[in-house]
């Protein structure tokens, strides 16, 4: 279903594409691919204690000529991405997936090529048919999450120091000194705020697929 993207060279631009928009069982969808946003600075981060998030955030707009379009429908998704160093494998958390693996690119393709948004059915969003619409894919990565800034106020305070003891035999190293490298790694690679939008349609111009079982 996610087609493979390889991990981006360093300093390629970043960009969100919403390559195809289509009709099925009645249901629109869209697929969106967000292009270098994961490299190779992003995959160090995250090895030396950080945990990424890439949220997206999709909207569905109809075009009116002369006043403000109109919001008919959004929809978000949340990935958390973080390495576990005692088993030497990344793990990828969202809603609906559970991703542990050792290979990063995997995690690259979770993250950055969705095959398949749904909205909902062309009942439910009571789209006209003949109207004009578009889709806007907003994404936020953050290389340090909050779940990592909580982890980095709890060792500061204290409070992490007897679990780092405990961890530091198993995994050959303290927490303080994998944060302390994950802040050297995130020093001057910050957060990106990316937008990308679909071709204007109207759902009775857009191409009806057939379910994959249904072939």
């Amino acid at each position: 279903m996610l087609a493979p993207v390889a991990v981006s060279a360093q300093g390629e631009e970043t960009t969100v594409e919403v390559p195809a928009v289509w009709l099925m069982e009645n249901d629109l969808l869209c697929s969106v691919v967000a292009n270098n946003l994961l490299d190779e600075s992003a995959r160090e981060t995250i090895r030396d204690g950080g945990t990424a998030a890439v949220d997206y955030t999709f909207e569905l707009y109809r075009n009116r000529r002369g006043w403000f379009d109109s919001l008919i429908e959004s929809r978000d998704l949340q990935l958390r991405i973080s390495y576990d160093a005692f088993e030497r494998q990344y793990r990828l958390i969202s809603p609906d997936l559970r991703l542990k693996t050792e290979d990063f690119t995997k995690v690259v393709t979770q993250c950055t090529s969705l095959s398949e948004v749904s909205f909902g059915t062309m009942d439910q969003l009571r789209l006209d048919p003949q109207a004009t619409y578009y889709i806007v894919v907003r994404v936020r990565y953050q290389p340090m999450s909050v779940e990592t800034i909580d982890d980095l106020r709890d060792w500061v305070s204290g409070s992490g120091r007897d679990e780092e003891q405990r961890n530091s035999k198993n995994r050959g190293e303290g927490f303080g000194s994998r944060i302390a490298r994950v802040l050297m790694s995130a020093a001057g690679f910050g957060e990106e705020d990316l937008q990308g939008e679909s071709e204007r349609f109207r759902p009775s111009e857009l191409d009806v697929r057939v379910p994959p079982e249904s072939e």
